[in-house]
């Protein structure tokens, strides 16, 4: 063989066998997400580099043209695995699928469907030729307009997988880009020789400008991805995972640098930078840093938000390589909780007033009562005096009561312990003979501070409305949703027409307000509360607790 023809052949067999080695070295390496689409791309590059290599010893046209084909379907899959490979390595895997690797490759097999019909159209290409030198042969096409769809998708692809990189490069901190770099200078070496091999003249196959940038692109991108810092730590999948959340999240590296923030995470270190690390050192975090959660304040786009931050461990083979952090914001909550803090002053204000003015009311009835009573009455006017003075006691109760609760109005839910609640609600409210029982041991919820008030007005609704009510039961049963909690009586029950209305404002006898503000009492921490009895046979009042807001000390029986 002659010094020519190694010239010629020399190129495309040495090509071959680097990105052919490449390839083997990447499927049998690290094992990424990426590994498969990068190595079955690199096996195409090889493909190729043979294919263009067989082209050169081809002087029949039919059988060049045969050739042509296999080099056209070797470079499309090219293109297609390089795009799955780059979806997967920027964290996009979760389009690298099938359907969108056929809706890629789809104008491939358009352009090669055109290519082979030729004949019929002469529109991909007007007229080819085999120009011979020394004993070796370069196809020659005079390309169509046709020859424009396998351009421009040949170019397109390589212009989405350099946006993607470029998308990559903006979101991942200015230290840590090294990797990308060499993977975008990559991708641009690959563009660049593809259309200097389109564009040069074929009358030297000496040249072989594609074989040659095929190379120098396998090689950058396999050594660039070997020393990757994204490879290093796995972030690749975390990128997938993390990078369409809204919580703010933020990967550090084993010494506790910023190894990647999804957008919310880059827009709270960009705006709080110097206030994170003052707090990262003060809580003194390093890797590994276990499980930890606290809650804590930074302002966002200039208005002050609420976070709850946690943090715990990247691992693999069990060693901690880095940290997650991740900031959930909890700025709607904090705002909801001091409306309720605000409502609950209101309302302590409120009932501080009508307390006192009620007190004195009271004050002056205890006065008529006791001149009444003083007076000469016969049986009849003392029964009613004693039922009076029994109101007014209970009126009493209700205005302690009241004050009692007014301290607890400013504080948040908190666990109630069922059964203490039941027995002290019994000993304020005169059950007037009627038996109760309370099957609730070992039931904490956890509610709104006014929960007692809730039972003291069904105590007082089976008193009040019952009638011939004789026994008054409570007790919970899980259920697949949470909790209910039932109280039911055997009195008269409520009508089919009014089981809803009964929880209407200004709805029953005296104010009107107990069932309401029961309901809204509930309704504060999700719970709620209907009225399920069947008319005649008994009240049923079911309060439903969602999972989470209660627990047993003890399982039910």
């Amino acid at each position: 063989m002659d010094y020519y023809a190694i010239a010629v052949l020399g190129p495309n067999v040495l090509a071959a066998a680097i990105i052919a080695w490449v390839a083997y070295k990447v499927l049998t390496g690290k094992k990424t997400e990426h590994r498969l689409a990068m190595g079955t791309c690199f096996a195409f590059f090889s493909l190729t580099c043979l294919v263009l290599l067989v082209e050169k010893a081809v002087g029949d046209m039919a059988l060049a043209r045969a050739v042509v084909l296999l080099e056209y379907i070797c470079e499309s899959m090219v293109l297609v695995t390089l795009l799955m490979f780059v979806l997967q390595y920027v964290g996009l895997g979760r389009y690298a699928n099938r359907r969108n690797a056929l809706l890629t490759a789809l104008p491939a097999m358009v352009t090669i469907g055109l290519y082979v019909t030729n004949d019929l159209h002469h529109l991909f290409y007007n007229d080819v030729a085999i120009v011979p030198s020394h004993g070796f042969y370069m196809f020659d096409a005079d390309y169509g307009p046709l020859f424009l769809i396998w351009a421009g998708y040949f170019l397109g692809v390589f212009l989405i997988t350099a946006l993607l990189m470029a998308r990559a490069l903006l979101e991942t901190p200015s230290y840590r880009r090294g990797g990308l770099r060499t993977m975008t200078l990559a991708i641009g070496a690959m563009a660049l020789t593809s259309v200097l091999y389109v564009l040069s003249p074929r009358n030297d196959p000496r040249i072989d400008i594609l074989s040659i940038g095929f190379t120098i692109a396998a090689l950058i991108v396999f050594f660039g991805e070997r020393y990757s810092d994204f490879a290093d730590l796995e972030i690749i999948r975390f990128r997938e995972a993390i990078g369409g959340m809204d919580d703010a999240v933020i990967l550090l590296g084993p010494s506790m640098e910023v190894v990647y923030a999804n957008g919310p995470g880059r827009r709270l270190l960009e705006q709080n930078a110097e206030f994170f690390w003052e707090r990262v050192k003060a809580r003194g975090l390093r890797v590994p840093s276990g499980p930890n959660r606290w809650e804590t304040a930074m302002v966002i786009d200039g208005e002050p938000r609420h976070f709850i931050l946690s943090t715990s461990d990247i691992l693999r083979q069990g060693k901690p390589i880095g940290m997650v952090m991740v900031f959930h914001d909890i700025s709607n909550r904090k705002g909801l909780e001091e409306e309720l803090r605000r409502a609950n002053r209101n309302i302590r204000l409120l009932n501080e007033v009508l307390r006192h003015d009620l007190m004195n009311d009271m004050t002056a009835l205890w006065g008529y009562l006791e001149l009444l009573e003083a007076t000469d009455l016969n049986d009849r006017q003392r029964h009613l005096v004693g039922k009076l003075i029994e109101r007014a006691r209970s009126a009493e109760a209700q205005l302690s009561f009241a004050a009692e609760q007014e301290r607890n109005l400013a504080t948040t839910t908190a666990w109630h312990d069922m059964q203490a609640i039941i027995t002290k609600v019994l000993g304020q409210v005169d059950m007037n003979g009627i038996r109760t029982e309370s099957h609730l041991e070992g039931l904490q919820v956890l509610a709104d501070p006014k929960l007692e008030n809730v039972f003291h007005v069904l105590a007082d609704n089976t008193v009040r409305h019952g009638r011939k009510a004789t026994r008054a039961v409570v007790r919970a049963e899980n259920t697949e949703t949470g909790l209910e909690i039932i109280w039911e009586d055997d009195g008269v029950g409520v009508p089919a027409e009014s089981k809803e209305n009964i929880f209407s404002k200004g709805v029953g006898d005296n104010t009107g307000l107990g069932l309401y503000l029961a309901r809204e009492i509930l309704a504060t921490t999700g719970f709620t509360i209907s009225e399920e009895g069947e008319p005649g046979k008994g009240a049923r009042f079911v309060i439903r607790v969602p999972s989470g807001w209660f627990t047993w000390k003890m399982h039910p029986s």
